[in-house]
């Protein structure tokens, strides 16, 4: 007799983030049972908001690229959010200490007087290059190579480093795929949600919870006990679930742990390889925005970044501003908050003089992992990235921001989460076509 995709043991997924919820949504869609795990009293990870005092705060910055793989995802499952691209306006670069004008588009800047002419015109003969750019050949060479190759003025090097740093959180150019970086000059703009990234967690949630699947929160899985081609996932209880799959959607570090006590080789080789981008972050509520016409600013010379989201989105009263200031951090940099923070509102004392006396809140994160692997060039960028397929263990499989060839960030969640229950779908259709076939022979 056939087996019915409901009859049999569930798929569990370990990890309530952007990657587990999109999965859980997608496998319990398609007529699957579905348990997921998650350590947290709420899912949604990073990709969580916290509201206070009519002020919506991400966790950071935080954007949705438009026409990739996270729009993507989120209208095949039917999630619904609103927002608005960046205001065209507000631009400006930090450099030598002073704050700098800067037209939102790339046209403009021949009339940017702080740059030298020389980097005038190099900068713009780059742009008019990347956009006929093969990204695909140079996912291998980093960003640093290319630039020392293809860039002479100083000016233009440390331009296209903001933007790099801005577009992928990445402070480490020697480390960073230049074809992947340069790709993202191409990408056709962000949207800044209103109410936060906690939309579309509370839409993914509903989505699977919707369609069947058991969404478990305040449960931290302990191991992941091979049975076969199934599996027993143990709890920090020591309570054991049966799995006919299992879908890690945490990070490399965590997913390695889990099975065979850290020593499955590619597990542990791909934890080993990963590199996590971190940031620091500091969001600041305000009763109004002393100087309105202020909204974005790159570091030109360091790796600071300060905007205005709520000018786009819906995430502060009317009136109001939450202002996000970031500074990227260098791999192995260490930790120094105090200062951080320091450096942090300086920023804002440039772009906002007489900011604290309308401070209603702030929220500040000294050492946030904005991406848990950076796309490294030594490994052959996206293409080179883990999964979904853990090898050697049948029906293993893992997603998140690190894992597969599409996307980077939320992005790289969302595809590999689609990617992992396509995956899944398909062996267990197999082998549900299998048990027919054997039903069929035994009756004749």
């Amino acid at each position: 007799m056939a087996t019915h995709p409901r009859t049999q043991p569930p798929v569990i997924i370990v990890g309530g983030g952007l990657s587990g919820l999109s999965a859980a949504a997608y496998l319990s869609r398609a007529g699957h049972a579905v348990t997921l795990f998650e350590k947290a009293s709420t899912p949604g990870g990073r990709a969580r908001t916290r509201e206070r005092n009519g002020f919506f705060f991400n966790q950071g910055a935080h954007a949705l690229r438009l026409h990739e793989a996270g729009e993507r995802v989120l209208s095949e499952l039917g999630v619904s959010y609103s927002g608005s691209q960046p205001q065209p306006s507000g631009f400006s670069v930090l450099a030598d200490g002073k704050v700098h004008p800067l037209p939102a588009r790339a046209a403009s800047l021949l009339k940017v007087p702080f740059l030298a002419p020389a980097a005038k015109e190099e900068l713009m003969r780059v742009f008019g290059r990347v956009k006929h750019l093969n990204a695909e050949e140079l996912q291998g060479r980093s960003l640093q190579e290319w630039l020392e190759e293809q860039v002479q003025h100083p000016q233009v090097r440390q331009f296209l480093l903001a933007s790099a740093r801005t577009s992928t959180y990445t402070h480490a150019p020697d480390l960073l795929s230049a074809g992947l970086t340069l790709s993202l000059l191409n990408s056709q703009g962000v949207l800044y949600l209103d109410g936060g990234w906690q939309t579309l967690v509370d839409g993914l949630r509903q989505k699977a919870q919707e369609a069947g699947a058991r969404l478990i929160t305040q449960a931290r899985v302990k191991a992941i006990e091979v049975a076969g081609e199934k599996y027993r996932v143990r709890l920090e209880d020591d309570s054991r679930h049966e799995a006919s799959a299992v879908l890690l959607a945490t990070d490399p570090e965590t997913a390695s742990a889990l099975v065979a006590d850290g020593t499955h080789e590619a597990l542990s080789r791909w934890a080993a390889q990963a590199i996590p981008a971190y940031v620091a972050c500091l969001d600041i509520a305000l009763r109004r925005l002393p100087r309105a016409e202020n909204l974005v600013t790159y570091g030109m010379d360091r790796p600071l970044y300060y905007s205005v989201h709520s000018a786009s989105a819906h995430l502060a009263p009317e009136g109001s501003a939450l202002v996000h200031l970031m500074k990227y951090l260098r791999p192995g940099e260490a930790a120094e908050p105090e200062a951080t923070q320091q450096e942090l509102e300086g920023l804002i004392d440039l772009l906002q003089p007489g900011w604290r006396a309308e401070v209603v809140e702030q929220f500040f994160l000294p050492h946030m992992i904005a991406s848990n692997a950076i796309v490294q060039a030594r490994f052959g960028g996206l293409s080179g990235r883990p999964g979904p397929v853990v090898p050697g263990l049948p029906n293993l499989y893992i997603a998140g921001d690190w894992v597969g060839p599409e996307g980077e960030k939320a992005d790289a969640s969302f595809a590999s989460a689609r990617s992992a229950a396509r995956l899944i779908i398909a062996q267990r259709s197999s082998r549900q076509s299998a048990s027919l076939v054997s039903s069929s022979d035994v009756i004749d």
